[in-house]
């Protein structure tokens, strides 16, 4: 794992970067005609496809933003996902795990700082 917009995941023979965060969605959902609101729905109805194009995206973006031709397709990814043990496979598991921790990101509570309703209450009182 790189970071939360990012994992390295073995697939295909090597060891490949796959994005996440608003450039790849944006990317999946342009390609796909999938709304982010439909994406769990579709997982659900077609899980195979649905994780071979995600995986797919994900990885390209990290090409597309270099400005490089990615060196592999669609069908390229579903051949990798076969040979890994297909969609339980460890690559497939570590890229489901991957996807679904970027999606859950929990921002920090700074100390000191009171919610803003309150805040307004206080500034009413004060005015």
């Amino acid at each position: 794992m790189v970071g939360k917009k990012q994992a390295k995941i073995n697939l295909g023979g090597k060891e490949r970067t796959f994005y996440f965060g608003l450039g790849f969605l944006g990317l999946f959902i342009d390609k796909t005609g999938i709304s982010n609101d439909d994406l769990d729905k579709y997982m659900t109805k077609n899980p195979f496809k649905a994780l071979q194009e995600l995986m797919f995206y994900s990885l390209s973006y990290g090409y597309i933003r270099e400005d490089l031709e990615p060196d592999f397709n669609i069908y390229d990814v579903a051949d990798w996902i076969d040979e890994d043990g297909g969609f339980k496979g460890p690559g497939p598991s570590a890229f489901i795990t991957a996807f679904r921790e970027s999606n859950n990101v929990k921002l920090p509570i700074s100390k000191g700082v009171e919610p803003l309703k309150k805040n307004r209450q206080t500034r009413r009182k004060k005015a």
